[in-house]
């Protein structure tokens, strides 16, 4: 398939030629490929997972998406489902198997069972891993990434794989707004809106998404979005919102309580909680680490990435520390 053509390609044309050989070559004998994104997942680790299980099986590489975590009818599934019609329940999976070849997109460990055999994520970090097969670089998405692989396979891409694609960027960047956005990729999926004919402004109002916390309970609120991070065994945690305007003090200060009982309780084994909210509205990150004593608030200008920009810094506190 990508014989050839590599004499005519750009640099970045082989690069991706070369990444997609190595795709092929990690994966075409393995028996099963289970593709999954992390959990409490979020839009761009479903619909990464779904466009990368629809790519390998265009390569005739036997995979599948599953998400193994119950689902829940929260944010995620709304958005999926209104914006692009997945059904996250005929992925869902209950069964753990420690034979299982795992593919991870948007995120590159696992707790779940199995041999991790690959993996695709937009956030960097200090720790690197092993695996046959690895895409890691920052972009908007995710899903941008198995784009990119789709496009040199010569993937014949349709109109709702691409706004899969569009959506997952625009979500992830706080519809371009976030430090995470990458101005390249960002005229990429304009022009596959206009080629398409997708409603391209539609798109980046809706993909403002911002959290629903007037429905939600303090337990929703202070997990929302949460990722969990092993820095050099320390265990961290983190969650965002995404909102208009900031909350009064009193309430902000009842999550962080309610928070700080969750890192002291007895049964915890987390160090820290990262609390994070994106105020659209003032265009301001508001960052609060979380421990057994004490909560420490940093006021940062723009909407930062919580993958790129404040988690690194977090994990290059705990790198050096002796465990």
């Amino acid at each position: 398939m990508t014989n050839g053509i590599i004499s005519k390609a750009n640099s970045k044309e082989k690069e991706m030629l070369e990444r997609l050989k190595l795709l092929e070559q990690s994966l075409v004998s393995k028996s099963e490929i289970s593709i999954i994104g992390h959990d409490n997942i979020d839009v761009d680790a479903v619909l990464s997972g779904v466009l990368l299980s629809r790519l390998l099986k265009f390569l005739n590489i036997n995979a599948n998406f599953i998400i193994l975590q119950p689902i829940r009818k929260h944010n995620t599934y709304e958005i999926v489902s209104e914006l692009t019609g997945v059904n996250m329940y005929s992925y869902e999976e209950k069964n753990e198997k420690e034979l299982r070849n795992l593919f991870l997109v948007d995120h590159y460990e696992t707790t779940h069972k199995g041999k991790v055999v690959g993996c695709i994520d937009h956030h960097p970090t200090e720790k690197e891993n092993t695996y046959e097969f690895s895409y890691v670089r920052n972009s908007s998405a995710t899903a941008y990434l198995v784009y990119e692989l789709m496009k040199i396979a010569n993937y014949p891409l349709t109109a709702e794989e691409a706004k899969m694609i569009i959506v997952s960027m625009m979500i992830d960047t706080t519809a371009f707004k976030s430090s995470k956005t990458v101005s390249e990729e960002v005229e990429v999926a304009k022009i596959l809106a206009k080629k398409f004919n997708l409603d391209y402004e539609y798109l980046e109002r809706y993909c403002l998404c911002l959290t629903p916390i007037e429905k939600m309970n303090i337990d929703e609120i202070t997990s929302n979005g949460q990722k969990e991070y092993n820095y050099n065994a320390h265990k961290v945690k983190s969650a965002y919102l995404q909102l208009y305007g900031m909350p009064d003090e009193a309430t902000i200060n009842k999550w962080l309580t309610y928070l700080k009982s969750k890192v002291s309780g007895k049964t915890s084994s987390i160090e820290m909680m990262v609390f994070i909210i994106f105020d659209t509205k003032s265009n301001i990150t508001y960052e609060y680490q979380v421990m057994q004593y004490y909560a420490k608030k940093i006021i940062h200008n723009g909407i930062l990435s919580r993958g790129k920009d404040i988690m690194p810094e977090i994990e290059k506190r705990y790198c050096n520390v002796k465990s």
